[in-house]
């Protein structure tokens, strides 16, 4: 085994997480080299020791004391010694990607039960070496950050389904929800990873898709809304135009009977969508006190007040329908008489019709 005075590592790929270089022999005094984006991590014996940062280290007892003080036990301080040393790369990997393999199943308010696909893009660095060392590396030569870019966008992927049943109820709702969905799905991803020794930097949703079906029903929806009032022209239009289709392409008896309904439908048709819309008008009754128009149906004069059928005239306010003798609610007479010449009163008469005497 070949004994370095210089013990470094250059990574020109860029995309290795970890690499571990040894079992090798080491002399003290040898010069340990960490680059700016670099952290190491000291083995001995298969045990984890001294962590260094970015720099040149001259490996003595001074320098690494946890070391020393286990290598002077079997060597009594004689050179040389066996290490291994795992090289992390502490930079920001970004452009990651992640992205769903199946659709989730989302339940949704308007729709019922629907297939979503989403994918973004994330980045991520280490912030614990020797955390990351111990729970993620383990024995490996060389961890890439493909390995980890794999991991976690199966981890996204399971939290997807929960940050949409907690935020959103409807995909009506979904373009005003993104920034929400990303910051809550990079919360609960970061948790995930802090166990491991990685921060997630930053976090990006760029969409989520439901089928061709329910893109197409929020795209009529959304054209529906537009149109409002020109609603009815845009359904004749529509019946108009799949009418000329049909008349264009006939098939056997069914096209011909097809052909010659939308020809003969045909000018009606373009007349209705064609022709101005105007809203229907609303039925009303006169007040038959006041005679203003009030809406069929009503109880009471929007103007006068008055009810607009004759009430009960024995108090209990229930209508009677004209030239009804007895009230249907109460069942009690709706005649009365003049005391003194017997003829019969109109409902609500002051004076008798008759001789004009008061009631």
């Amino acid at each position: 085994m070949a004994i370095l005075d210089v013990i470094q590592y250059l990574d020109e790929s860029g995309q290795n997480m970890a690499v571990r270089i040894g079992p090798s022999t080491v002399n003290m005094g040898s010069q340990l080299i960490v680059r700016e984006t670099q952290a190491a991590v000291f083995y001995r014996d298969g045990k984890a020791y001294d962590t260094f940062g970015a720099g040149r280290f001259t490996l003595t007892t001074q320098n690494i004391p946890l070391v020393g003080a286990v290598m002077r036990l079997p060597f009594g301080g004689n050179t040389p010694f066996p290490v291994e040393i795992v090289f992390l790369n502490m930079r920001d990997f970004l452009d990651l990607k992640w992205g769903t393999k199946e659709p989730v199943l989302f339940r949704d308010s308007e729709f019922g039960m629907v297939e979503l696909r989403a994918f973004g893009k994330f980045s991520l660095k280490l912030r614990d070496p020797k955390l990351f060392v111990g729970t993620v590396f383990g024995q490996k030569q060389t961890y890439r950050v493909s390995e980890m870019e794999e991991w976690l966008r199966d981890a996204i992927v399971q939290q997807l389904n929960d940050a949409l049943g907690e935020k959103m109820t409807s995909l009506l709702d979904l373009a005003k929800n993104y920034n929400e969905l990303a910051t809550m799905l990079k919360a609960k991803v970061s948790t995930d990873f802090e166990r491991y020794g990685v921060e997630i930097t930053a976090f990006m949703l760029g969409a989520i898709t439901p089928p061709e079906e329910v893109q197409k029903a929020l795209r009529q929806r959304q054209q529906l809304g537009i149109l409002g009032p020109a609603m009815g022209a845009y359904q004749q239009k529509a019946a108009a135009d799949a009418l000329m289709d049909a008349a264009k392409n006939p098939s056997g008896m069914a096209g011909m009977g097809v052909g010659l309904g939308a020809g003969l439908m045909m000018p009606q048709m373009m007349a209705g969508a064609m022709a101005p819309q105007t809203a229907p008008a609303a039925a009303t009754e006169p007040c038959p006190k006041c005679k203003t128009a009030v809406a069929k149906g009503a109880k009471f004069c929007s103007s006068c007040g008055s009810p607009m059928q004759a009430l009960c005239i024995a108090g209990c306010q229930t209508p009677v329908p004209a030239g009804a003798k007895f009230c249907p609610g109460c069942g009690k007479p709706q005649t009365a008489s003049c005391p003194k010449c017997n003829a019969v009163l109109a409902p609500g008469a002051k004076f008798c019709a008759g001789c004009g005497s008061p009631v």
